[in-house]
């Protein structure tokens, strides 16, 4: 009776084994890809092609600081490319502004003020946060930083460059 009983617990541990590797198989992370064009209300076409890819052996240092989207440890993606066109005209978003961004799960192109919004949201429990592009007319943007739920502003970037949106002359007097 003894040894049926290791034996019908042997299975049943060995199933488990089998059901978490299973489970794991169906719950590993990709990098997070957004391709779409969004028909806004005001009518504005917005499309968005923004990827991440895992980090190559040795590229990506451990982040204390930095980084948004993880709280210590190596990022297990990065963003790749974020390019952006409103109307089918190209909307400038420097490198810099977006390299800093890792762990993303979801991104939503909204309109608020005659301003089109870009939010991304990654990273998860203390490394979580959620990133806003306003975009200014076609002549620059402001990038805000802060937690998942958005209760204050972490990190506020207002920029403007001149000869990047040279075509558009209402431009001269920065952000519309």
């Amino acid at each position: 009776m003894l040894s049926l009983l290791k034996v019908l617990l042997f299975s049943f541990t060995a199933a488990l084994s089998f059901v978490s590797l299973d489970a794991l198989a169906y719950t590993e992370a990709v990098p997070f890809v957004h391709e779409k064009i969004s028909v806004l209300s005001s009518g504005k076409r917005v499309a968005v092609s923004f990827r991440e890819r895992p980090c190559k052996s040795g590229e990506c240092r451990e982040a204390d600081a930095g980084m948004w989207g993880i709280d210590g440890g190596i990022p297990r993606f990065i963003t790749e490319v974020f390019l952006v066109s409103i109307d089918g005209k190209e909307f400038v978003i420097p490198r810099k502004f977006y390299q800093d961004l890792t762990n993303t799960y979801q991104l939503r192109i909204f309109e608020q003020n005659a301003r089109v919004i870009i939010e991304l949201k990654g990273g998860e429990a203390a490394g979580a946060y959620t990133a806003r592009f306003k975009l200014g007319g076609m002549c620059g943007f402001e990038r805000e930083v802060c937690a998942e739920v958005c209760k204050e502003i972490w990190e506020r970037t207002t920029w403007y460059n001149a000869f990047a949106y040279e075509a558009d002359p209402r431009c001269g007097s920065g952000i519309q």
